[in-house]
């Protein structure tokens, strides 16, 4: 009997909805961050946000022992070990380094109609690593959620506001490699977790803890180097005396320090990636890698409607508010939608439908 066969529907469509209502908080809560301006100067600290990440994910580890957790015992499979875990917390690193890296010289709307491509390198990978089929219905399910997502990206593309930025398109065209490379990394990040699931005992509280205690190790290597290297471009840096600098440790904590608000919501960012990365390795060890990124992408929905509230209500910018935009992302949403409820059969659709166990494992 598989994992997914011994828990209940309930339970899986609650962490599917947790995934969703979590992952949505937490990017609200970058997103304001991201757009806090203290003493004139923006709030720009990507690696310091990535390093706050795998100290939400580490505080599992802490649960784990105090309520001393235990995984479930299949006879079938080994205790898992912590060693393995350095494998996808250091494909967990490179994805947001590579992610923040490139996000700052480039429109997050070309992040958005890239992040559709996420779900083909999963799907392509759960075929050739984990030798699992798509049904039919999947597949189209898929591509509809795809497209959604790509024009979701293209209205903002298209109708956004002019900029005076100056990079030139040889920095946002390495800036679009680096995602792309990053969509490869994510999806082994799950891919390989899942093949943990199917190969050893672990308890979920334990893979996100020992992830974090990883990660930590390995931006507390990283960090010093990127306090002292260089950055030259007229965006994008932290700036110390004048020079600009990767990351700045120390103007991190002066503009904590300076806003409370800020340093709220740095904590509930910890708190909620935890949260979100608990509720995201259940799906993938009850589920599928496949489900957790299909399904993850509805919650831009919720970030668009949620943005657009603030950016009319407040002096914050998080959406578009171009009527057309909205038009083109409402359309966008629609297909999103419909693609998952297809890809979780939900909806179903006849001359899509076979008789073959859906993701079944090939001969």
């Amino acid at each position: 009997m598989t994992n997914n066969e011994q828990k209940s529907a309930f339970f899986i469509n609650s962490l599917l909805v947790g995934m969703i209502l979590v992952g949505t908080f937490n990017t609200l809560v970058y997103k304001y961050q991201n757009t806090t301006v203290i003493d004139g100067v923006t709030f720009i600290h990507p690696y310091m946000q990535a390093l706050c990440m795998f100290v939400g994910e580490a505080t599992c580890l802490v649960f784990y022992f105090i309520f001393q957790m235990k995984s479930e015992k299949d006879p079938n499979k080994e205790d898992g070990g912590f060693k393995i875990l350095a494998i996808p917390a250091l494909f967990d690193g490179i994805t947001s380094s590579l992610q923040h890296v490139a996000l700052n010289f480039i429109p997050s709307s070309i992040y958005q109609m890239l992040r559709g491509g996420l779900m083909i390198v999963t799907a392509a990978f759960s075929k050739f690593v984990l030798k699992k089929k798509l049904s039919n219905q999947q597949q189209f399910g898929i591509l509809l959620a795809i497209l959604g997502i790509f024009i979701v990206g293209l209205s903002n593309f298209l109708f956004r506001k002019a900029t005076t930025d100056d990079f030139s398109w040889e920095i946002k065209l390495i800036s679009i490699a680096l995602i792309i490379v990053s969509l490869f990394t994510q999806a082994a990040q799950y891919i390989f977790e899942e093949k943990l699931f199917q190969q050893y005992n672990y308890h979920v509280f334990y893979v996100v803890g020992v992830e974090g205690m990883w990660g930590l190790l390995y931006f507390g290597i990283v960090m010093p180097i990127l306090n002292f290297i260089p950055c030259n471009f007229k965006e994008g840096c932290v700036f110390r005396n004048g020079q600009g600098y990767w990351e700045c440790t120390d103007v991190f904590f002066q503009q904590l320090g300076a806003d409370v608000w800020l340093t709220v919501s740095v904590v509930m960012g910890i708190f909620s990636i935890a949260l979100f990365n608990i509720f995201g390795v259940n799906v993938t060890k009850y589920v599928s890698a496949l489900t957790r990124t299909v399904v993850d992408t509805i919650r831009t929905i919720l970030i668009w409607g949620i943005g657009l509230i603030v950016t009319a209500t407040t002096s914050r910018v998080w959406e578009n508010t171009s009527k057309w935009a909205n038009l083109m992302e409402l359309i966008g949403f629609a297909l999103l939608v419909f693609g998952n409820l297809i890809y979780k059969e939900m909806l179903k659709i006849k001359f899509l439908q076979n008789k073959k166990q859906v993701l079944i494992e090939e001969q």
